[in-house]
């Protein structure tokens, strides 16, 4: 590829949430690599969310700077510190105009009364955490005039035995990147999401086999990941509200959507039975396009 094709971020900010380790890190690197100015966020605590250490946001500055590039650490919580995270990017470097939310945990457990702590943690660090890292963020970048926040859902949110926490988390990562996308396109931001599959700590510590973990590690390195996050990332990105899943080199448009149905203004619980076919039939699915332009004619009604 020519230089002048490729796509640059010279003289444009990003915060990487999580970005000590795993995917946030390689995205980081990745941005930092094109020319952007990147914060390394990371509280360095274990995968099912214990503990902190300063060391892996450190490394991953030191190894960008090494090469050349411009990054800081911050080592804030982004469930508890939001705007320290934010704070950090304006002043290392004056502005902000990217957001990569991936901090995250995963804890794998059946369901049962004992998984409500779980579901609550994981939705504090994944939903609320980008939430409240997004909004310390908006204000930057509105002002930024290109704002990009690329969000991090997952390819498990179509449901995954014993990840009730983390699925569940992740779905609302997905609604909430849809619907702010919609709000963004107001003021000049573009909200999408990735959902990734990699190998990564996680992965490391999933209840999987052996087998599949270096089936991973052979074949979904987090390096094919992050040029999808850069794309999204980019000024030039011409997509908004979408979910990319990437992994492995594969890039796919994640859908969830609406059939045609079965309608009735007698409904019986016999109808349903009925037509239940009609109502299950995937050959009638109705993209998320005409979606979108049916809701954005309700509500302009």
């Amino acid at each position: 590829m020519e230089e002048k094709q490729m796509l640059s971020f010279d003289g444009r900010v990003a915060v990487v949430t999580g970005s000590g380790r795993g995917l946030g890190a390689s995205h980081a690197k990745f941005l930092a690599s094109r020319g952007a100015a990147v914060v390394i966020n990371d509280l360095g605590g274990s995968a099912q969310g214990t503990g902190a250490s300063a060391t892996p946001a450190e490394e991953v500055v030191a190894e960008i700077v090494a090469a050349g590039g411009r990054a800081v650490a911050n080592f804030d919580s982004v469930t508890e510190n939001p705007e320290a995270i934010v704070q950090t990017a304006i002043d290392a470097f004056g502005r902000l105009d990217i957001l990569v939310n991936n901090a995250g945990i995963n804890q794998a457990r059946p369901f049962g009364p004992d998984v409500l702590p779980s579901i609550r943690q994981h939705m504090e660090v994944h939903f609320f955490g980008t939430a409240g890292v997004t909004a310390a963020a908006w204000p930057h970048l509105v002002q930024s005039g290109s704002g990009r926040i690329v969000n991090t859902t997952s390819p498990t949110l179509i449901g995954f035995p014993q990840q009730t926490p983390y699925v569940s988390a992740k779905g609302a990562i997905f609604a909430f990147t849809r619907t702010l996308a919609l709000e963004g396109a107001e003021v000049g931001i573009k909200v999408n999401a990735i959902a990734p599959t990699a190998a990564t700590r996680m992965s490391d510590e999933a209840d999987i086999s052996e087998e599949f973990k270096q089936f991973m590690r052979d074949n979904l390195p987090t390096s094919l990941v992050s040029p999808v996050v850069a794309y999204l990332a980019h000024q030039d990105c011409a997509i908004n509200g979408e979910v990319l899943q990437a992994q492995g080199g594969e890039v796919q448009r994640l859908v969830l959507g609406f059939n045609t149905g079965f309608t009735s203004t007698d409904l019986t619980p016999e109808l349903i039975q009925q037509h239940l076919a009609e109502i299950l039939d995937p050959a009638t699915h109705v993209p998320f396009e005409q979606v979108d332009k049916q809701d954005l004619g309700a509500v302009g009604k």
